[in-house]
């Protein structure tokens, strides 16, 4: 076969394709997993290391791409956790849900960190997404790593990482045969059905920039509001950062409620859980926190009173008395924190206060 007649071992790279990859490179090659680690802060020297892929979270459904064991010669452990992102939009609280995951791994191992390996060009179009890691680790950095080490290598290895190489400028490029971005028209019809009503029901709350697209991915089952535009009668030192209605995808065992997140305050969540339980027993509303670790030492609080489930993948119009019930309930909890700034003002001081002590 001539040159001319060569035709690739891959039509075209996929998420996945760049997820084994990986996978296999960090399971097999030390100095891939030293020069990986280091960028998210991890360093020691290597006795022992376990690579997972699709290792399933403890507190979600939602599923870590690759999951890393690492024990060094010092006897301390480190967890990473590794978000692989080529073109698909960002999960609901997907960095969120890592950061959780990572408090509970904080008991059981020395050092952990998150990264998110993705293209520059992804990393530029979601840099509040990829900010929230500890590291961003990109496509075009893996595929230099690989061309470094031909020089070095034998004929044979140099083969194995220049087609690496090619597989991540595949991805880089989106070289797809016939690949086209199709939004999922359903979501999109769902959302704007979703807006009209909430201009009719609640024209004080605003819808944010995902609702307003001209469809989500399947997977987004958030209507994340403009907190603050919806909430700016609060100053901005009591104003939650987040203001959503979680749909949870019709289902009971999925998060359905309307909550709020207000930056920083969880590290006080243990110590005075029961007052804010108190001072919002009227309103129903509950409080959560993810645990404060090394790297994340003051987590946001999250307030959240439930809402009926709604599925944004069936029909708008057979559940529109249930959307208009969640409706109902975000325009209760907007009017209660803009009626209640010196509670909220009394909860700031007590994270504060938590936080010092």
């Amino acid at each position: 076969m001539s040159d001319d007649e060569f035709i690739p071992t891959l039509t075209h790279a996929t998420e996945r394709d760049i997820d084994l990859l990986l996978v296999e490179e960090l399971h097999s090659s030390p100095d891939f997993l030293v020069w990986l680690s280091a960028l998210c802060r991890l360093s020691g020297q290597l006795v022992s290391w376990d690579v997972k892929h699709s290792k399933r979270r403890t507190r979600s459904r939602r599923e870590i791409d690759i999951f890393i064991e690492i024990q060094y010669s010092d006897g301390t452990r480190a967890a990473l956790l590794i978000e692989n992102k080529l073109d698909a939009a960002e999960q609901p609280d997907q960095a969120e849900s890592y950061r959780e995951e990572l408090a509970i791994l904080d008991d059981g191992f020395n050092h952990a960190a998150m990264a998110i390996v993705c293209p520059e060009a992804y990393g530029a179009e979601h840099p509040n997404f990829t900010g929230k890691f500890d590291a961003i680790i990109t496509y075009e950095m893996i595929a230099k790593w690989f061309r470094d080490q031909i020089d070095e290598a034998g004929s044979d290895t140099v083969l194995r990482y220049d087609f690496r190489a090619s597989i991540l400028d595949q991805a880089i490029h989106k070289h797809r045969r016939g690949y086209t971005s199709i939004p999922d028209k359903v979501v999109g019809d769902f959302n704007k059905l979703y807006v009209s009503l909430l201009e009719q029901l609640a024209p004080a709350i605003h819808p944010g920039a995902t609702m307003l697209k001209p469809a989500n991915p399947r997977e987004s089952t958030s209507m994340i509001f403009d907190q603050n535009v919806t909430l700016e009668a609060l100053p901005r030192d009591i104003r939650p950062r987040r203001f959503a209605h979680e749909l949870g995808r019709g289902s009971e065992r999925r998060a359905n409620y309307v909550a709020v997140t207000f930056p920083a305050w969880g590290v006080a969540f243990p110590s005075i859980c029961a007052e804010l339980e108190a001072d919002a027993r009227d309103l129903g509303a509950s409080f959560d926190a993810p645990k404060p670790t090394k790297t994340r030492p003051n987590p946001g609080l999250k307030m959240s009173i439930p809402s009926p489930p709604v599925d944004n993948q069936a029909s708008f119009h057979s559940q529109q008395d249930k959307i208009k019930e969640g409706i109902l309930v975000a325009i209760r909890l907007r009017r209660w924190l803009i009626d209640n700034q010196t509670t909220l003002r009394r909860w700031r001081k007590l994270a504060q206060e938590s936080e010092k002590s």
